[in-house]
């Protein structure tokens, strides 16, 4: 028997839970990795996007290049009429200040519609032409003729299409295998101008890429009929 005057006391379990430190301490780790976390997504996206942007604009130049090389090296010169006035194929570059201009007989025309006047042969231009809807932007145009006709390039039925966005400068050379150098004009629809095409044309692209800087590509084309052919359109009914 225990006295009277004894009181039992009863063993209370310690508390369960947290403190209110604790659990701020345990949101701002939380809150701290979720952040690095986030940070590191939104990074990782960015440069997946940055990458991607670069990787469609290297397409794009390389495929306006190898275009333009294509088409430079069919290009070529009849010997139909002597008179310089009634040719209807010709070869002129010129030099300008931002994108040099190119215009050229080749056999590189796609027939697109079916029993329309069109041939194998046209007059393809390369020329530098301002964005419409942002003054600030300078593209790299592409106009194919329909056919070989005995007028202006420009008035002649055909299409204009955008060949490669936003550029900053195109430079064309053109190497005289006669006179062993390179030449930044080349006309043969003058009398004083060359009787042949150039053997090599050398093309530099320069291009804003996707961090706004510039990027220059080149390319080499090579002509391997240079003196003047036999050639006569059908002509069409």
């Amino acid at each position: 028997m225990m006295p009277a005057s004894m009181t039992i006391r009863a063993r209370r379990p310690a508390d369960a839970g947290f403190t209110m430190i604790e659990v701020m301490a345990a949101f701002g780790i939380l809150a701290f990795i979720t952040t690095i976390m986030w940070g590191s997504f939104t990074q990782t996206a960015t440069n997946k996007r940055a990458i991607e942007a670069a990787q469609d604009r290297t397409h794009t130049v390389r495929v306006a290049m190898l275009r333009m090389a294509r088409e430079i090296e069919m290009s070529f010169l009849d010997d139909e009429a002597p008179s310089v006035a009634e040719r209807r194929t010709q070869f002129v570059g010129s030099a300008h200040g931002d994108v040099d201009e190119l215009t050229f007989s080749a056999f590189a025309h796609q027939r697109l519609r079916a029993g329309s006047n069109e041939g194998d042969t046209s007059i393809i231009t390369y020329f530098g032409e301002r964005d419409p809807d942002d003054r600030r932007v300078l593209n790299l145009m592409r106009r194919d003729t329909r056919r070989l006709q005995l007028e202006d390039p420009k008035v002649i039925p055909g299409e204009s299409y955008v060949l490669c966005p936003d550029v900053s400068k195109l430079k064309i050379t053109y190497y005289d295998y006669k006179k062993k150098e390179w030449e930044t004009e080349w006309s043969t629809t003058t009398a004083s101008g060359y009787q042949y095409l150039p053997s090599h044309v050398r093309i530099a692209l320069t291009v804003i890429d996707e961090r706004g800087q510039e990027v220059t590509y080149t390319t080499d084309a090579r002509i391997h009929v240079t003196d003047r052919v036999g050639y006569r359109p059908a002509s069409i009914q």
